[in-house]
Parts: structure tokens; sequence; C-alpha cells
């Protein structure tokens, strides 16, 4: 059986995310429900408070599966639980594709703390310009005090709504490409053929990219700012 987010992050995410059973449009435009969840979300909407409770375990065990398959040291359950509340906020492909997820794999647990402070920005769909949010600066400091403690529990506030898609990391996002593959580039997790495969991109699609590594860059499919993968840069062709 998947390893569970234990009681400490579950009740962080609940702060956080609080509990809504009718639809809503989060800070970052994203159709919104229960404790944060998207998928196939309507606004007008509604679900019981036990229907938010089911989807929300149901969440967790997602994205628990997803920080089990991303990091390969050694994790405790308040660390294990800290990074799965980061991943259901900022996206199961962030945290692969994060300078995070490559220091704390080498074995840098230390980064952790000013890593996840990095992730505070959202796109505001009025403007479509990234601005910092303290709902967000609370939470990453929330999910880093949970990765330091050892077993105790953490007590934090909020003011406003969660934004369920948060910005990728200040370096990257800076060029546009387009797919030269005719048969199609394969995206995968991480800076490497060793890395799961995540999505096929077809010729011709255009993207932004980030840092690169070895020929392997980052790539963002929606020009968003929000990291979705790695891909050889061979197969692409500058804008």
């Amino acid at each position: 059986m998947s390893r569970l987010i234990n009681q400490n992050g579950l009740d962080l995410v609940k702060h956080f995310e609080g509990l809504y059973t009718d639809a809503y449009t989060c800070p970052a435009g994203v159709p919104t429900i229960g404790y944060g969840h998207t998928a196939n979300v309507e606004l007008g909407q509604s679900i019981t408070p036990q229907e938010a409770e089911d989807i929300l375990q149901e969440d967790m065990q997602i994205f628990a599966v997803a920080v089990e398959k991303t990091i390969v040291v050694e994790l405790n359950d308040n660390q294990f639980a800290a990074l799965v509340s980061f991943a259901f906020n900022c996206g199961a492909g962030n945290l692969r594709a994060s300078t995070l997820c490559r220091k704390l794999n080498a074995g840098d647990y230390d980064c952790v703390p000013s890593e996840l402070a990095r992730w505070v920005k959202a796109t505001d769909p009025s403007t479509g310009k990234k601005r910092s949010l303290a709902g967000l600066v609370k939470r990453r400091a929330a999910e880093a005090t949970l990765f330091l403690k050892q077993m105790s529990e953490i007590k934090a506030s909020l003011s406003e709504k969660m934004p369920q898609k948060v910005d990728a990391e200040p370096e990257t996002v800076v060029e546009q490409y387009k797919v030269n593959a005719r048969s199609g580039l394969r995206m995968r997790a991480g800076a490497g053929a060793e890395f799961e495969i995540l999505a096929t991109l077809p010729l011709h699609k255009t993207l932004s990219t980030g840092k690169e590594i070895d020929n392997w860059v980052e790539v963002d499919l929606e020009c968003d700012g929000v990291i979705d993968g790695w891909v050889y840069k061979t197969y692409l062709v500058k804008i």
C-alpha cells in the first residue's frame, strides 16, 4: 500500500484550503471546490462536507504517490506530509522539475525551507501578471515548519483562499521554441532519458523554456510560468 499523508499534513492542507461546498474561482482563476479540488469542477457545482472529505482523501493519495515516485531520499512522516501539501498546491510536475527536488534528492535536506519560500506567486487572471500572495507565503512557511518538525503539531493563520495554480520559480520561462521532432518529442519528469515520460509533444507545438542541464531544458507548455516537464533541446527550434 502506498504511503499516506499524516494527520499533521492533512490538518495543514484543510486549514489552508478551507472547506467550500459550492464551487468558486480561486485567485488564479481556477474553478475549485471542497478542500482545494480542481479536477472536473464547474461553477454552480455543489457537494456535501462528507463528499469533500472523500475527495480530499483521494487527492492526497494521488499526490502522496507522486511524492513517493519523485523524492528518492528517506523522509520522516512530517517531511513527507509537507511535500505532499506542496505538490497538491503547486502541482506534481512542478515538484519534479523544481530545484527543491534536485537538491533534496542529492541529500540537501537543509535547502527545503528556502526552496519552498520561492513558490509564493500566482498569475492574476484579471491582469495576467504574477504577484506574491500573503496566503501562499504563510502556507510555504507552514510547510517548511512542518518539514523541520519531528512529530509536533503546527499552527498557522490564513486570511484568503488558496490559488490552485502557483507559478514556477523565478528563473524559469525565458525563451519560446517550437517542437521540431516529426514523430513527436517526449517530455520527461526530469533532465534525462531515465525519467518518466509525462507526454509526447506534437510537431510545431509552441512552448517556453526555462533552465538547462546537459542539453535538457525545462518546458512550459502553456507559456504561463508553470513548468510541465523536461525535453531534449536538440529537437526544439527557437521562434
